[in-house]
């Protein structure tokens, strides 16, 4: 795509969808980082960097990453907190149960409000007349200053927006939804309706689930990672990304990149940050299990525009993998995400 450095390059924002309690469970979660006193260097070095975004949501932890924020309050109020509002059933996003489920995220991060409100995914039995009016309903209460979709068709963005408008409620200004150099279904229709919208895009799984990290290797999934199918999240994740066609692609970016002296990780950020066609109103969510994973991905993030062969490579690679590439959107028969009946209550 084009580049669009020159200064004008998204901003960088921390997922803790990793982020738990000393309590929560690695195998009903994707929490690999437990306790407070692990979080914090975390949350450190994202400042450390120039950052001050941090990403959460009801489900992450199965809602310990929320309480674990709360926990570091001499660091968070240095930072803007997101979180979403699932719906892991029907009628979650009605105007009882929304503003139920939003409640709790503040109570459990400890706020009397927070940077953004995002719907998590589409709750097809309400109507979205419902839902709009149950967020301008929380944000008329001063408890969020920006709206977000997630996980939405652009058809529905526009239906959102129409809602709004007509209603006099609180406009949807940002969308974050999955975007990365060999997952571009966003670029046709997606950025152009946000475009028109004057929305912003928060790209989450900029590095493919982890697939563009080079680390995995199509006939052996490592124990205890995010693609272990003995979970039904890693059996989800790996559902969605862990194809033939895309470990072709890393194959032959791997060899391109290594040609020009960088690792797959590297160019993959950097693509991300200069070439992806987004700007400075638009945002990239990165997340980590490990302080020094995160300090390389910060890092990475830092340097220049690519060299031309490695942009062309990520074009070939999208040209190989595109008839296999997830939609960005939830259907109405997606399946859901899994979630413990605790989260629930």
């Amino acid at each position: 795509m084009t580049n669009h450095s020159n200064g004008n390059i998204p901003r960088v924002i921390l997922g803790a969808m990793t982020f738990g309690l000393d309590s929560t469970s690695s195998e009903t979660s994707a929490c690999k980082v437990r306790g407070p006193q692990n979080v914090a260097p975390f949350l450190n070095t994202l400042i450390s960097h120039g950052h001050v975004e941090v990403d959460t949501a009801r489900v992450y932890g199965n809602g310990d990453s929320e309480i674990v924020l709360s926990q570091l309050p001499e660091l968070t109020a240095h930072l803007k907190i997101a979180t979403k509002v699932f719906p892991y059933e029907a009628g979650i996003l009605n105007k009882v149960n929304l503003p139920q489920q939003f409640r709790a995220s503040l109570k459990a991060l400890n706020a009397s409000k927070v940077d953004i409100l995002y719907l998590h995914a589409p709750d097809y039995s309400v109507p979205l007349e419902e839902t709009c009016k149950a967020v301008d309903d929380l944000y008329k209460e001063g408890l969020f200053e920006r709206f977000g979709v997630s996980n939405y068709a652009s058809w529905q963005v526009a239906h959102i927006h129409a809602i709004c408008t007509q209603n006099n409620y609180v406009l949807p200004t940002v969308y974050q939804g999955a975007y990365n150099p060999i997952g571009r279904d966003v670029v046709p229709e997606l950025l152009p309706c946000l475009k028109y919208f004057n929305m912003s895009f928060y790209a989450y799984n900029p590095i493919c689930g982890g697939i563009l990290s080079g680390k995995y290797r199509f006939d052996h999934v490592p124990e205890g990672s995010r693609y272990e199918s003995s979970s039904p999240l890693g059996k989800m994740i790996r559902g969605m990304y862990w194809n033939k066609a895309n470990f072709e692609a890393v194959a032959s970016l791997t060899q391109v990149a290594t040609t020009l002296n960088l690792t797959l990780l590297e160019a993959t950020l950097r693509w991300m940050r200069h070439h992806s066609g987004l700007t400075a109103r638009d945002g990239i969510l990165i997340g980590a299990s490990t302080v020094a994973q995160l300090e390389e991905s910060l890092t990475e993030l830092d340097k220049g525009p690519l060299p031309e062969e490695m942009v062309k490579a990520f074009d070939e690679a999208w040209d190989h993998v595109k008839m296999f590439s997830q939609s960005y959107f939830r259907g109405e028969n997606a399946a859901a995400i899994p979630i413990l009946k605790s989260q629930k209550e």
